[in-house]
This record gives structure tokens, sequence and C-alpha cells, in this order.
């Protein structure tokens, strides 16, 4: 895509000028981080939150409904069942189709495998040696975003000492708020090596991770970033790994036919601590399916990939030519994959693994996913500001990634205990009692509900039998209530993105820090594993 037709999708179209972070003062840096991507890509920012008649459009949605309800409550009635039902087939069937699409991936890396391995051959190269297939190893900038993690920020120093990648060309930032003085010296306490820096983020607003990372950036050294949150406990060989993608992104846009180049790639998440109660084991299976079977698929179906908030791998250049983060919006990540789609560039994933703490209780858990699904709500609304010039530039690819996925998310979990309470009502008391309802209405949704709630069950089962074993994988039957909390949550992000946008709640991490399942197989770092 040229600069051009960038500027005509209103897509983001040359990078800032190269700034010498070290000659800012304090003000100028902040403002860098934090509105500096609102000024300069102000279509792509979620600083202004809901445009006008997005705001609007669910009060004068909800009007609609009660008169509806007062003319012919019977006919509004199906016409809402009829929407609920279709919502959820919609999110269902992406997530279902992107999972089919995992073997072509398979196939197509091992077809990238053999021809690198073939051209390595040629240059007496062994393509088994990650160090030689990456040949000259450039500077590796790591952003390590923290706050209030005094407890868990001695051990992400020390995973990170554990990655197979020369100390002398790690350049590590770890991001610290001005006002976190607990984390700030307890990071100074655990004495980092000469590859870390602790560089403190100045007090501000918006106070959120996408804000740090843009501030962490400006003082980027290296040719390749990538994000770690405090807790990450990346394999030891993610960065060679993710050079190689990179150095052999031409073969692999040879043999997929892509103009595209690559901008990002994108390592599986998975829980170390897994099988502590039901709450890790059901959000273990829903990450065994996102990364392990959903994003494989969209990457072999070249649709955009929304990013997970860490272990993203960018060549810094398009990171920088695109704006960086959007330090106003609590889902930077996902906004950042289709924002980089949109100027030209493409996402894709790699094999391997980082280990994360899955939140094991309820309130912080769903203070989380508030804060996730606001934030594709924030997204889908950006980017759909004027929804004729966005399909436009975007696409079908781009479309079914936007409707399928990233509004169709919160819109499905919404919209489902009104699906499920329908194919219950149907299923329990139509038998008895004449509920009045069109046959082929509680036909439909009755298939609806049952053949999508199987068929999801049944992928995220399998994903998390191949991720960990039988014994987390069985819990994938208890998906339908899983998806009440999920539930909760969207309708608690819904109305959070009319009064508090960019509102970011923090996760604490560390609460299950010591605890090993017994399921993961050791592989140099405490309860990492081998993919």
């Amino acid at each position: 895509m040229t600069t051009d037709e960038r500027a005509e999708l209103g897509a983001p179209t040359a990078a800032p000028v190269s700034l010498d972070a070290a000659r800012l003062s304090a003000a100028q840096l902040l403002y860098e981080a934090s509105e500096r991507f609102a000024d300069d890509h102000p279509e792509y920012s979620a600083k202004p939150g809901l445009v006008r008649w997005q705001r609007y459009s669910p009060f004068v949605l909800a009007a609609v409904l009660v008169l509806g309800l007062l003319a012919n409550w019977w006919v509004t009635l199906i016409v809402v069942l009829i929407a609920a039902n279709l919502v959820f087939s919609i999110n269902a069937t992406f997530k279902v189709a992107s999972t089919f699409f995992r073997p072509i991936a398979q196939l197509q890396h091992r077809r990238i495998m053999k021809a690198e391995a073939a051209e390595l051959a040629e240059l007496g190269l062994d393509p088994n040696n990650l160090l030689a297939r990456a040949g000259d190893l450039p500077i590796y900038t790591i952003l390590v975003p923290v706050y209030h993690e005094a407890n868990v920020i001695g051990r992400i120093i020390d995973n990170l000492s554990h990655l197979h990648y020369p100390q002398g060309l790690l350049d590590i930032l770890v991001l610290l708020e001005e006002n976190d003085t607990e984390t700030i010296e307890a990071a100074r306490a655990a004495q980092p090596p000469a590859s870390v820096r602790l560089l403190v983020v100045p007090d501000g607003e918006p106070r959120t991770k996408p804000r740090a990372c843009n501030y962490g950036l400006l003082f980027a050294k290296g040719e390749y970033v990538v994000i770690y949150d405090a807790e990450d406990r990346p394999e030891p060989d993610q960065l060679l790994k993710a050079l190689a993608g990179f150095r052999h992104d031409d073969v692999k846009r040879r043999l997929s036919r892509s103009s595209r180049p690559l901008a990002c790639l994108q390592a599986a998440l998975n829980y170390y601590n897994a099988d502590y109660n039901v709450l890790t084991r059901m959000f273990a299976i829903e990450y065994a399916h996102w990364f392990d079977s959903m994003l494989p698929g969209m990457d072999a179906a070249n649709v955009p990939i929304p990013l997970g908030g860490t272990s993203n791998h960018f060549l810094r250049s398009a990171l920088v030519e695109v704006g960086g983060w959007d330090p106003y919006n609590v889902t930077e990540d996902a906004d950042l994959g289709l924002r980089l789609a949109a100027s030209g560039y493409r996402v894709d994933v790699i094999q391997s693994t980082t280990w994360e703490e899955a939140t094991a209780q309820i309130g912080p858990w769903i203070r989380q996913r508030t804060r996730w699904i606001k934030g594709y709500i924030l997204t889908a609304a950006v980017n759909l500001r004027r929804p004729l010039k966005w399909l436009r530039g975007n696409g079908v690819a781009g479309g079914l990634t936007m409707f399928g996925l990233i509004l169709g998310t919160p819109l499905a979990f919404m919209m489902y205990p009104l699906a499920l309470g329908f194919t219950l009502g149907s299923w329990l008391l139509g038998p008895v009692f004449r509920l009045g309802l069109p046959a082929w209405l509680v036909d439909f949704g009755l298939f609806n509900m049952l053949a999508f709630t199987i068929l999801m069950i049944a992928v995220s089962a399998l994903a998390a039998w191949r991720r960990y074993n039988w014994r987390i994988a069985v819990f994938a039957v208890f998906n339908p209530v899983y998806w009440l909390l999920h539930s909760y949550a969207a309708w608690r992000a819904a109305l959070q993105v009319f009064w508090a946008p960019h509102l970011w709640e923090k996760t604490p991490h560390g609460l299950t820090e010591e605890y090993d399942d017994g399921i993961i197989e050791t592989g140099g770092l405490p309860h990492s594993a081998s993919t």
C-alpha cells in the first residue's frame, strides 16, 4: 500500500520525526507518550471516546425497543430473539472457522521451514542452529511496563536473564510509574544487570500501559521491540525465533504470494498455574483455543489479527511509522493489530510460548475482562466512526475480523443470556406449555445454541488437551457457565465506555507465583514449558 493510498484511507502515513529523547524535557517526553498519537492520528485515537452518533445509538435503539414492545410486544420479542441468536452464531462461527484453518497454518509453516532450510544449506549454515539462522544479531529492545508489581519485579528481571540472546545486545527497559515508589525501590533492590535500564515514566494521564510503552519506545535502541508483562516467563529461545521469523519473511511472502511486509510476530500466551482452580482452568482453556488454534488459523486465512497484550515482537520502524500505541485505548493490542493491517502491514504468529499467571479470583477476573471487552468496544467504535470508508479500505478480510471478532465478541456476550434463556425456555417449557412462537424460530434457536455450544466446547477442549492434558480439557464443558461471567463483564464494559472509557483497572499479579500445578514440563524456567 502506497503512502497516498494510506492517506486516502485515513491510515497513519509517516513516522514521527526522529527524537533524541535525552534532549527532551519531561513535559515534552510526556506529550510524546500521551498526546502525540491523538494529535497526529485523530481518526485512530480513542481519546474522544464515542462520537455523537455512536453515543446516541444505544438510546435510540432502546427507545425503538420500548415503542416496539408497546405497539406489538410479540413481534418485537421475536425480532430480538432472532437478533440474539444471529449475533451469537456469527461470533461462534468466526471462532470455530478460524480453528479449522489451523492445519493450513501448520502446513504453511512446514513449507517455509523446508524452503528456508534449503536456502541455508546452500550457504553452508545449520538450519537447526537458531543463532546461525539469525546471522548477525541486532540490538533487541524489551519493554516491561510495571505498576504496583513490587512483589514480582525481581522475578521478571531474573526470567529475562535466561533468554538465549547475548546480554550485550539486549536493551531491557523496565517502565516504572513515577508515583509507584514501592515498585521503584523493589526494582533497584533487585540489582538488575547492565542490560536493564530502570526508566521512570513521569506522572500523568492517562495512566495506562500503552502510554508507558510509548514512553519506553522513545528511549529504545533496538531494531526490534517486544513487550513482556511483569509475571511473564518467555521461552528462552523466543527472541531468536522471532528474529528468524522476520529474517525469513521473504520466504513466506513468496510462498503465500503476499505483498504485505511483516511488522509483528505474536507468540502464544499460556498459563503456568492452569490447574490452580476452576477459574484458572477455564482461563487456560480459553487461551489455548485463542493462541494455539484461532490466531494461527486467522494467520492462515490472511485476516487481520488482534494482538495479545504481551510477547508481540515488532519491527521498530513499522511500529514508529503507525504512531506507536494509542495511550487512550485500554485494549491497545487489538487496536494496534488492526491499525498495522490498515497501514499495509502483516501480523503473523510464531511457535513459541510465554507463560503467564492466570487470574485465580472472580473479582480481579471481572475487572480484567471488563477492561479487555471495553477496549474491543472502543476499538470497534474508533474504526467504525466512518463505517463505509473503513470497509472500503480494509475489505472483506478486515470486515470479518471486525464484525466476527472485535465487535462480534462484546455483542455476543451481551446477548448470550437472552439466547441461552430462550433455548432453555423452549427446551424445558415447550413440551409443557404452548409458547406460541414460530416453529422455525424455536428450531433455529435450539439448533443454533446447541450446535455452536458443542462445537465451541469441542474445539477449545481439543486445544487445551494439546497444550495441557485431559485434566484441563474436560472443564471445557463448563464454557456455557463461563460465558455468563463474560456477559456480566461485557455489560459492565458497555457502561464504562460511557462514563469511564479510559479507566485502566489493574490486574494484580503474583497471587499464585509459587504454585506449580505439575502438568507443565519444566524447560529451563520455573513453570515454563516446551511447545
